[in-house]
C-alpha cells in the first residue's frame, strides 16, 4: 500500500519537474531568467505558474511535457528496473495522461495553444 502512495506522489512530483524543465528550456530560448516561474503547493494541488510565452508552440510543449514527462521517466525505469514499483510508476503515469483531456488544466492549455497557433496561421 505505501508503494502505491509514493509512487502516486512520485508521478505528481514528475509531471510538475516536466512542466519546470520545458519552462526553462523556453525560457532560455526566449532569453528570459531560467526561473522565471513560481511553485504553489497546497494540501491539494501542486502547480507550477509562469507568465505565458509569446510562441504558442512553447505554450503548448510546457503544457505536453507535464503528463508526458512521468510517461517517458517511467518507461525508461520500466525497462532498466523489474520491480513492482516500476510497474506501479508505469500505471500511474499512463493514468496521468488523462490531463491531457481537453476538461483538465493541461488539456485546457493544449487545446488553447492549438486554437492560437491555428488562428496565426490565418
Amino acid at each position: 500500500m505505501m508503494g502505491l502512495v509514493i509512487s502516486l506522489l512520485a508521478v505528481v512530483l514528475i509531471h510538475e519537474l516536466g512542466h519546470m524543465l520545458m519552462i526553462m528550456v523556453c525560457n532560455k530560448i526566449e532569453k528570459r531568467p531560467l526561473f522565471d516561474f513560481v511553485v504553489t503547493i497546497d494540501w491539494k494541488h501542486v502547480a507550477i505558474v509562469h507568465e505565458t510565452f509569446a510562441r504558442p508552440s512553447f505554450n503548448l510543449m510546457v503544457a505536453l511535457a507535464g503528463p508526458l514527462f512521468p510517461v517517458l521517466c517511467s518507461i525508461v525505469l520500466f525497462l532498466m528496473w523489474k520491480h513492482p514499483v516500476s510497474h506501479q510508476l508505469l500505471f500511474f503515469s499512463l493514468l496521468n495522461t488523462v490531463m491531457l483531456h481537453p476538461a483538465c488544466p493541461d488539456g485546457k492549455n493544449i487545446t488553447a495553444s492549438l486554437k492560437e497557433m491555428k488562428e496565426r496561421k490565418r
